[in-house]
């Protein structure tokens, strides 16, 4: 097969990286490859030279020596090839597209032919080419109309063709696509920045950053230098140093080489357009840099400390441009006199300044800035918060030992401001050397399912989020508010920030957290009460969200367990909390609606325990009486009278159609369909199926059967409200009836002795597209100590179509039942727990036994883990 021009510039990205190249140097001489080729097709095509392009691995002098047989004088076309957007940028990686404008003066027929007849050619070679056609009066028209091609046209560039006509273009259109509308322009580009950083998270430090639209890559560089160029003035990055200092200016364009080779290697390894530095791809990036793996870190978490280290860097320089160019067009009142504060600290232009710096020299100082920074709501001005962090060295066991520092830390933990005020003592350094537990976990990488930050990123956004609920911005989950009330603000905000201060050291990070908070809470001088109480939250900060994600939240068995642990309800209060903060920090999509729901379920059913509340009904006379007396304990427990008597209902149509179902929607997007028929070999396997077929993920799946074979299934799906159409609900009615009633009547044996043949793959390989790559561990647990009444099977492997519906087949080929399921699926993970009954009890040993070889794993691949009764 011939090898594609992005292929050929792959190879050279990877030569160039394996000898050292510097980023800027790198995206020029890949650039240097594109121009010489357009530039000998455009002349191929409007003057007939044909000129045969060097290869990409050829030295520097020969691409030069071609570039100077096309003269620079303007060619009879009327036309010229200009470089826009990164390409004119110079900013080429091997799958970037290439940017290109056709410029003309006039819409004229010969101008328009010539220039089809060059894009024709350039797409005829096969180049990712995007491109545009305009007059020099287009070009100002469509800037003033679209942002996105005004800061494209910016970056112009001339190549081939008319040099006249591109020179007018510069003297003219040009300064109007920089000046006019300025505060349009700068305003919207502040909007864009803004919105920009929402879509892509609001954080730098994400495990699997993208390097050019995400917070603190290449397009915030861009922005910086349009604003730079726009508002300031300035040619470029390095004109920059008129504003900063030198050091600081040679950070950032450090930062910028940075990026610009990092995402050059990804495009190299992905051989594709790829821009984030995923999981899979971190290895391979590290070793192309040239990172090495050293005793503290390996060569991947070398290049994310980095990748973090540089992105900082670029978000502090974008933040004081922006700062700097918003205040030229918002009139913000401003105090010029100076307040005092303190006799050490004063308010001047609405910002904290030092009287004299060398009062930092005293440490406990540095904690009285920020405690002023946190009642006040005041920011610390850049001179002081450089001053700070210049002294954050200093900060040793006697700051540590300090009472004075303890008191101002605790009073941030009491106050207003928590997260913004503990975020800036983060970046100064000064939480990492006054806490150095939670200093450790910086910019630390862990993989593990469903997290998208460092560990140290993690915490602080949890910080964030409990704080958000005192201010009402998440009043909307389940009385969150009201219990915040209960609990002590500084103790919550302590566990908070310390509850993952064990990850880093070991597996079992709760309990490495619990032995490490001894010397945190000595040093605070907390008392007894309040680290009785962080100790319990940091020692069991999982409990609940695994309880309710991985456990049937209605099993009485669930509650009982729960309330052993918590003992109070005061624990349980805060343990709620402590749960929301931790769970809603994972990801911004990993807390749910329906994630809210099982948590708040359980939490009542649990506080309903602890007061002693029995959970019994009382069911009417006759025959809704017989109807519950035959249903299972656990059925009375997780439902109301309303409940039983709509079961009741769907029973009794179940008795004369053969089944019988209802599907009901909820507010929150999810839907429950309940299902009443006969006891069945297979029913699980068979409703799963039909749900499935219908693009529906099964969320939980409670599965009654009563002493007389009656079945009342309840099965939770979460995206009903996205696939839903009209008529959905009548065709699910009808595909399981299809599905069920022949079953029903005699083909149950083989519906199962048949299915393995249907079954061309393993249980546990994935057949979705492009799913080579599953970064976890997948294990298999089965315990049979944790519930009195059932055996609790745990799958943990990659999501595939069919998945839940194969392992309900394979435990249906072994006689086994389902009594209740809790399904999660999200981001390609597959995290399913069953509730299993052999002959109406727990599986005998030599039933597991049998079951485990039904449940292959992949060679090589997983865990397996059994937690069977001791031999008698």
């Amino acid at each position: 097969m011939k090898q594609t021009f992005s292929e050929r510039l792959c190879e050279e990205t990877v030569v160039l990286l394996r000898s050292g190249q510097d980023g800027a140097a790198l995206c020029h001489s890949l650039t240097g490859i594109v121009d010489t080729l357009l530039i000998a097709l455009f002349n191929e095509v409007t003057t007939g030279e044909v000129t045969t392009p060097p290869p990409p691995a050829s030295p520097p002098d020969r691409r030069a020596a071609v570039r100077r047989r096309f003269p620079a004088e303007a060619l009879p076309c009327g036309l010229a090839l200009v470089a826009v957007g990164g390409y004119g940028r110079r900013e080429m990686a091997p799958y970037s597209d290439i940017d290109l404008m056709l410029l003309g003066r006039s819409r004229d027929a010969r101008t328009a032919g010539t220039a089809q007849a060059v894009l024709y050619r350039l797409w005829d070679e096969g180049l990712n080419i995007s491109h545009c056609f305009r007059t020099l009066d287009e070009c100002v028209e469509d800037s003033m109309a679209d942002i996105a091609t005004r800061t494209t046209l910016i970056e112009s560039r001339f190549l081939a063709g008319s040099r006249d006509l591109f020179d007018d273009f510069r003297k003219d259109s040009y300064q109007k696509i920089l000046f006019k509308k300025k505060k349009e322009f700068v305003s919207g580009l502040l909007r864009d920045i803004a919105t920009r950083h929402k879509t892509y998270a609001e954080s730098i430090y994400l495990l699997e950053p993208n390097l050019k639209e995400g917070q603190g890559g290449l397009r915030d560089l861009h922005s910086l230098a349009w604003l730079a160029r726009v508002e300031l003035h300035l040619a470029d990055l390095r004109a920059l140093e008129s504003l900063m200092s030198a050091h600081d200016c040679r950070q950032l364009l450090r930062a910028y080489d940075f990026l610009l080779k990092t995402r050059a290697g990804l495009h190299a390894l992905s051989r594709r357009k790829n821009d984030v530095l995923s999981f899979e791809l971190q290895e391979g990036a590290a070793s192309l840099l040239g990172f090495k793996d050293t005793k503290r870190f390996t060569a991947e978490e070398i290049l994310m400390r980095l990748y973090y280290k540089k992105a900082r860097t670029v978000t502090d320089v974008l933040s004081g441009i922006m700062g700097l160019c918003g205040r030229r067009y918002v009139n913000v009142p401003m105090s010029f006199s100076v307040k005092r504060l303190t006799d050490d600290f004063s308010l001047s232009k609405d910002e904290i300044i030092v009287k004299d710096r060398a009062l930092l020299k005293n440490t406990d100082k540095i904690f009285e800035a920020f405690a002023l920074a946190s009642s006040t709501g005041k920011r610390l001005s850049a001179h002081l918060k450089e001053s700070i962090r210049s002294r954050s060295l200093f900060i040793n066991k006697r700051t540590r030992a300090s009472r004075t520092a303890a008191e101002h830390f605790m009073g941030i933990l009491r106050g207003g401001r928590v997260y913004q005020t503990i975020r800036e003592m983060h970046e100064t350094g000064v939480l990492d050397r006054f806490i150095p537990e939670f200093g450790a976990l910086r910019h630390l990488v862990i993989s593990e399912p469903y997290h998208r930050y460092t560990v140290d990123e993690h915490s602080l956004i949890a910080l964030k989020n409990i704080e958000a609920i005192r201010e009402g911005r998440q009043a909307r989950f389940f009385y969150l508010g009201d219990i915040l009330k209960k609990v002590k603000q500084e103790v919550l905000f302590l566990a908070v920030l310390l509850h993952d201060i064990g990850k880093g050291i070991s597996k079992q990070h709760e309990e490495a957290g619990y032995s490490m908070l001894k010397g945190v809470m000595e040093r605070f001088a907390i008392d007894r009460v309040d680290r009785k109480i962080i100790s319990f939250l940091v020692k069991n900060h999982i409990v609940l969200s695994k309880l309710a994600l991985t456990r049937d939240i209605d099993a009485p068995e669930t509650i009982a367990q729960l309330a052993e642990v918590v003992e109070y309800e005061e624990n349980l209060d805060a343990l709620y909390l402590m749960t929301y903060a931790d769970m809603s920090a994972v990801n911004p999509r990993f807390w749910t609606e329906w994630k809210a729901y099982l948590l708040h379920a359980l939490y009542t059913r649990t506080k309903e325990h602890l007061k002693g509340a029995k959970g019994q009904l009382t069911v009417a006379e006759g025959r809704l009486k017989e109807f519950a007396a035959t249903m299972p304990g656990r059925y009375l427990i997780a439902n109301t009278n309303d409940i039983i008597n709509a079961d009741y209902a769907l029973s009794e149509r179940a008795r004369g159609e053969g089944i019988a179902a209802t599907i009901t929607e909820r507010e929150d997007g999810t839907a429950e369909v309940a299902l009443a028929t006969r006891d069945m070999p297979g029913l699980f396997a068979n409703i799963a199926g039909v749900l499935s077929s219908k693009g529906l993920n099964i969320r939980s799946a409670r599965l009654y059967t009563g002493a007389t074979g009656l079945v009342i299934d309840k099965i939770t799906v979460s995206n009903w409200s996205e696939v839903w159409w009209t008529g959905m609900e009548e065709q699910i009615r009808n595909d399981l009836r299809a599905a069920i009633l022949p079953v029903a009547k005699g083909a149950a044996v083989t519906a199962c002795a048949t299915a393995p043949q249907e079954r061309t793959a393993g249980l546990f390989s994935s057949n979705a597209p492009g799913e080579g790559f599953f970064r976890f561990e997948t294990f298999i647990e089965i315990d049979n100590e944790a519930s009195a009444d059932h055996t609790i099977l745990e799958l943990f492997l990659p999501d595939r179509f069919g998945l839940l519906r194969d392992i309900a087949l394979r435990l249906c080929e072994h006689r086994i039942d389902i009594i209740a399921a809790v399904i999660n699926t999200e981001e390609g993970i597959a995290q399913d727990v069953f509730y299993l009954q052999h002959r109406g009890g727990k599986l005998p040993a030599e039933k597991i036994l049998d079951l485990l070889p039904a449940l292959q794993l992949p060679a090589g691949g997983g865990r397996r883990e059994l937690n069977l009764p001791a031999a008698r």
